[in-house]
C-alpha cells in the first residue's frame, strides 16, 4: 500500500509540473487552490459549545454504587473523567475511569447534537460484553440539568434506565443513574461526585 500510494503521489506531481511547464503563464493547480475564495469552515453547533462550557476538563470523581448481587454492601469507587470537544468541536467525548471496589471501570461516550431533539449518544464501557450502547432515546437539557431517559428489555421484562448530570458549576457536578422496572419507582444504582482539577 506504502508503494502504491508513493507511485500516486508521483505521478500526481508529475502531473503539476507537467502543467505548471506547459502553461507558464498560469497559475498553478496548487496557487489556484491557495488563492481561490474559499467557504469559511462551517461553525460548531451552538449547543456543543454549550455542553463543553459546562462540562469540558478533567474531573476528580468518586463513586458510590448502591447495593447489588456482586456486593451486598454497595462499593465505593474513584477515578477520572474528562470531557474534550471531538474532532472540529462537532461532537463531545467523555473519558471515564473509576476503581470499584478491586475492579477498574473504564468507559467512552460520544455526544453529537441531533437538530431539534438533543445529544444523541453512544456510551462503551468495560462492563458490557456487547461492546457499546447506542441510545434511541437523547440526552436533554431540563432546565439547568442534563437529562437521559430510556427504556430496555431484558429477559422478557421491561426497565428504565435515568441519568441525570445535576448540580452543575464551574467546579463541580453530581451524575446519578436509576434504574427499575418500566413504570414503576426508580432507585438509585450510583452516584458520582466530581470535582473539577485545577490546571497547573
Amino acid at each position: 500500500m506504502l508503494i502504491r500510494a508513493f507511485v500516486i503521489a508521483t505521478f500526481l506531481g508529475l502531473g503539476l509540473i507537467s502543467v505548471q511547464t506547459e502553461h507558464p503563464g498560469n497559475k498553478s493547480v496548487v496557487e489556484q487552490a491557495s488563492t481561490s475564495n474559499q467557504e469559511p469552515a462551517t461553525k460548531p453547533n451552538s449547543q456543543i459549545e454549550r455542553l463543553l462550557t459546562a462540562l469540558e476538563g478533567t474531573w476528580s470523581i468518586t463513586d458510590e454504587l448502591a447495593p447489588d448481587a456482586s456486593s451486598a454492601k454497595g462499593k465505593m469507587g474513584a477515578g477520572t473523567i474528562i470531557w474534550r470537544p471531538g474532532p472540529g468541536r462537532f461532537s463531545v467525548v467523555e473519558e471515564f475511569h473509576s476503581k470499584q471496589g478491586d475492579v477498574d471501570v473504564t468507559g467512552l461516550g460520544m455526544f453529537w447534537w441531533e437538530e431539534a431533539r438533543g445529544y444523541h449518544t453512544i456510551w462503551c464501557d468495560s462492563t458490557n460484553p456487547g461492546g457499546c450502547i447506542d441510545f434511541k432515546n437523547v440526552v436533554k437539557w431540563e432546565g439547568s440539568s442534563l437529562v437521559l431517559q430510556e427504556d430496555y428489555e431484558l429477559h422478557g421484562k421491561k426497565y428504565t434506565f435515568k441519568e441525570v448530570f445535576g448540580d452543575i458549576t464551574p467546579e463541580s457536578f453530581t451524575q446519578t443513574l436509576y434504574g427499575g422496572e418500566a413504570g414503576g419507582s426508580l432507585k438509585v444504582d450510583e452516584i458520582i461526585h466530581a470535582r473539577k482539577r485545577k490546571v497547573s
